[in-house]
């Protein structure tokens, strides 16, 4: 494909060479033409690149891209709920055909690109890019800004992007992003370790180190306008944390469970650093058990403790606080001992600030009972581990099994779905919509659908994807079938899917406003995620249609919403039976550019 600056800067100084030969006797305009040649070869500061042309972009000075649905992989598991949507084809027509259904109306877009890394990673017109293509990152950059122009248009005014990349094109794509997203916009770099040393790839042999270690880039369409985010905090569920620890041969050590605090008789008070009262109490007829003893006696699994019961386990410790040793010096003052004491007093600081709060201590050295509900997120009554992060994120741990996430394999840049859930669920609101237009194996399709299940949300998602080595059909669509449908030990999540095509109308079509025409219905249902059924949602394109719905109208006993042409007249009669649904007026801007480009009205 042709360097477009090359051409253009080639052009120019053929121009100035005819102009200079024009006026070869005149030194102050051969003076000017020079300076103005030195300027076109000098670099400008900032981000300065090579500008290639796609075929993708070729193709759309002849066709007009569109979507057709594929009926026969529509899932529908989820009624009442709106669909989500999958489209196959190049994510550059996607992405144009998106900005005329969903432009402003994007509020979390997760993007892993390719990463440019010169090993057969990334496809520029069906060629992989080697490190040996001198235009490699110009190719690559070309490819990135076209995609991210509109990516921007998609946020809303409250949006934000994350992308995932490594350090090859980090910088460039910095430097890309400030000037498409705005510089103050720019929110973070995440540093994400995905591999343990042993496993990360190159350096070790040579003067680099490993690398294992990627990085998301984030920033808001307007950050005055960006929502506070929940927290850059990671959920683990309780059990699943257990799991973990044994896997990494760590040591777990809450292990007990609290079952009776027993009684508790006042023995005595002293005071904190601020003259505040701790009371303290002896403790007797306190009953404890293990974890593996309390799951027989409740007829539970273990997991099931540690997820439901986390309020009751805890764990000894000797903590580093300026609390115990004031407990510890007035029983001695006291010169009194105990097996089991409990303290409350009132935290000035803290998750329990402004409350009555009570701790246990045990034994002569004072051991402390660290309840496992102290660091414990509970969420619809279950415990989660809240793990407040900073730019550093580990998710070591949640590339464990993931080859066997989704039940597809997919052996490259399958990506954690506990890290995209955990960026899709910094967005305080449940009921938005995610876009990933590099989709891969579907994995954000998987998060999203997960984490409405586990909250309740609302939240639909976008994905695109090329078909490339049949990925789109034999990787992406399985994996989000099996995730609605359910596998293996996996339950059934039920969300409800729509699967378009990437298909092409050409511009010298004899009768293009009908062949576009054709195409309206996926756009429609792309717009409001419905399914246009002739039942609940009904489409008008004329009077004639409209005439029909009327006089058949008894026998429609639930429709929810119109859609109609505007070219379409309603009559009174006709205004006043719709008059209790939900009407939409299609929107001229579907294809209304690409007609008076040709020369033709809708």
């Amino acid at each position: 494909m042709p360097n477009l600056s090359q051409i253009r800067r080639q052009r120019m100084l053929a121009f100035l060479q005819k102009i200079k030969e024009e006026h070869k006797d005149e030194d102050e305009t051969l003076i000017a033409l020079g300076e103005i040649e030195n300027e076109l070869n000098s670099k400008k500061y900032g981000l300065v690149w090579e500008k290639h042309e796609e075929a993708v972009d070729i193709q759309m000075k002849t066709h007009i891209p569109v979507f057709t649905e594929v009926k026969e992989r529509e899932i529908s598991a989820a009624p009442g709920q709106p669909y989500n949507f999958l489209l196959e084809g190049d994510n550059l027509h996607s992405l144009y055909l998106l900005e005329k259904t969903h432009k402003g109306r994007i509020d979390v877009i997760y993007i892993d690109p390719p990463y440019n890394t010169g090993n057969k990673d990334f496809i520029y017109d069906d060629k992989c890019i080697d490190e040996e293509d001198t235009f490699r990152h110009s190719k690559w950059l070309s490819f990135m800004e076209e995609r991210l122009r509109i990516a921007q248009k998609l946020l809303s005014d409250r949006g934000v992007i994350f992308i995932q990349i490594s350090d090859i094109e980090l910088a460039n794509l910095k430097c890309l992003c400030d000037g498409i997203f705005d510089e103050g916009n720019f929110l973070n770099v995440i540093s994400v370790n995905m591999k343990n040393i042993a496993g990360a790839s190159g350096g070790g042999e040579d003067k680099r180190f490993k690398k294992n270690c990627e990085y998301i880039l984030i920033y808001a369409k307007c950050y005055d306008s960006l929502p506070l985010f929940k927290g850059a905090y990671k959920l683990t569920r309780m059990s699943e944390l257990v799991k973990q620890y044994k896997e990494e041969n760590r040591s777990w050590k809450y292990i007990s469970v609290l079952v009776d605090k027993g009684q508790k008789e006042y023995i005595c008070s002293t005071v904190d650093g601020n003259g505040n009262e701790i009371k303290i109490f002896k403790r007797y007829g306190l009953k404890t058990l293990s974890i593996a003893q309390y799951a027989k006696h409740l007829g539970i699994t273990e997991d099931e403790v540690y997820d439901y019961h986390a309020d009751l386990i805890y764990r000894t410790t000797m903590p580093q606080s300026s609390i115990r040793p004031r407990v510890m010096e007035k029983m001695k003052e006291i010169n009194r001992e105990e097996n089991i004491i409990s303290i409350e007093y009132v935290p000035k600081t803290g998750r329990n600030k402004g409350k009555v709060y009570e701790q246990f201590y045990s034994g002569s050295k004072y051991n402390l009972f660290a309840w496992l509900s102290d660091v414990t997120e509970f969420i619809d009554g279950i415990a989660y581990k809240k793990d407040l992060q900073g730019t550093y994120w580990d998710f070591v741990g949640g590339t464990k099994n993931l080859t066997k996430e989704g039940n597809v394999e997919f052996p490259n840049g399958k990506k954690p779905v506990a890290l995209i859930k955990s960026i899709v669920n910094l967005f305080p609101d449940k009921d938005i919509c995610v876009l990933d237009y590099f989709a891969g194996s579907g994995t954000t399709g998987q998060a999203v659908i997960e984490l409405n299940q586990e909250d309740g949300g609302n939240r639909r998602f976008i994905l695109c994807t090329n078909n490339e080595n049949n990925i789109c059909t034999d990787k992406t669509y399985p994996r989000l079938c099996n995730v609605i449908n359910g596998y293996g030990k996996y339950a059934a999540e039920p969300a409800n899917l729509k699967y378009y095509r990437t298909d092409f109308v050409a511009r010298d079509e004899e009768f293009l406003a009908d062949a576009l025409l054709g195409h309206i219905k996926e756009m429609i249902q792309l717009e409001h995620g419905v399914d246009i059924d002739d039942k609940q949602y009904i489409m008008i394109l004329s009077d004639e249609e409209a005439d029909e719905l009327q006089k058949h109208w008894d026998e429609y006993g639930d429709v929810k919403a119109l859609y109609i042409s505007r070219k379409v007249l309603l009559t009174t009669e006709q205004d006043k039976l719709f008059e209790n649904i939900e009407i939409h007026i299609i929107p001229d801007d579907y294809f209304e550019f690409e007609l008076k480009e040709e020369g033709q009205a809708w």
